[in-house]
């Protein structure tokens, strides 16, 4: 059981979205998992086996209780029924409260895809009539978490909800760092990473090599933290409407 899931298309996504949420959660006594749907094999820079090390070393960063890769193909994540029976295995052997995924509107057309993916495997996950059976070959009993929240990766969009992960975010950007293939590394941590940069110079250029990449991850962080009076958190959207019982949780600046 885990109260807290994440799905995402590739081994690190969910690093640098949500890792602070994930945390958070852990810190708070909950059951915390991933599945990734792709190991990421086209990924410029390192290789299956360097992302499948650099997995492990974040996912005990973490303290995941769970994580599991489907084994998608990188770059074609395709809505079959195929790939939905996967996931939806999955969810409900886990049988999560709250389930992030990404946001519909992406860059890469796998975290659309994913998004998409983990929407219906959500919903028919909870159909009786949908049979899956576990790796014992034992029938599974339908279930639905009652929350998916959209995590924010390239593309921004207007928040729903808005966590604050200050107590962990140093944590957060070590999971980040774990993914040393895919990342110029920055020398220094603290409140601000040097130009200074660490790390195979040989590799392609990327995306997320640039070297403002870590400062603009931690800019990210501080705004949206700056949106609710903390100094970092993690904006998630949500297509139902969301509940509180205690209106007083909601406060989280200092200063009207």
């Amino acid at each position: 059981m885990i109260d807290l899931l994440a799905i995402a298309a590739h081994p690190d996504d969910v690093e640098l979205a949500c890792a602070g949420t994930m945390l958070m959660a852990k810190r708070d006594g909950k059951r915390t998992g991933i599945v990734d749907l792709t190991e990421g094999e086209l990924s410029t820079r390192g290789t299956v086996a360097s992302r499948r090390g650099e997995t492990e070393a974040a996912s005990k960063i973490l303290g995941l209780d769970y994580r599991a890769n489907l084994g998608m193909p990188d770059g074609n994540i395709e809505l079959s029924q195929e790939n939905l029976h996967k996931l939806i295995v999955q969810i409900r052997k886990l049988r999560p409260t709250i389930i992030l995924a990404p946001s519909k509107y992406e860059r890469h057309p796998d975290h659309e895809s994913a998004a998409e993916l983990a929407h219906r495997a959500w919903f028919y996950g909870g159909l009786a009539k949908i049979e899956t059976v576990d790796e014992n070959g034992e029938p599974q009993a339908p279930h639905r978490a009652l929350m998916m929240l959209h995590f924010m990766q390239s593309y921004t969009f207007e928040p729903r909800i808005i966590m604050d992960v200050t107590p962990v975010f140093e944590e957060r950007m070590r999971a980040i760092e774990a993914y040393g293939s895919q990342f110029i590394q920055p020398k220094s941590h603290g409140a601000h990473f040097t130009s200074e940069i660490a790390g195979d110079k040989t590799q392609p250029e990327t995306y997320l090599t640039q070297a403002s990449f870590f400062d603009w991850n931690r800019a990210r962080a501080s705004f949206y933290g700056m949106m609710i009076g903390t100094q970092y958190a993690e904006p998630f959207w949500a297509q139902e409407a969301l509940g509180t019982k205690d209106l007083f949780s909601l406060v989280t600046k200092k200063v009207a």
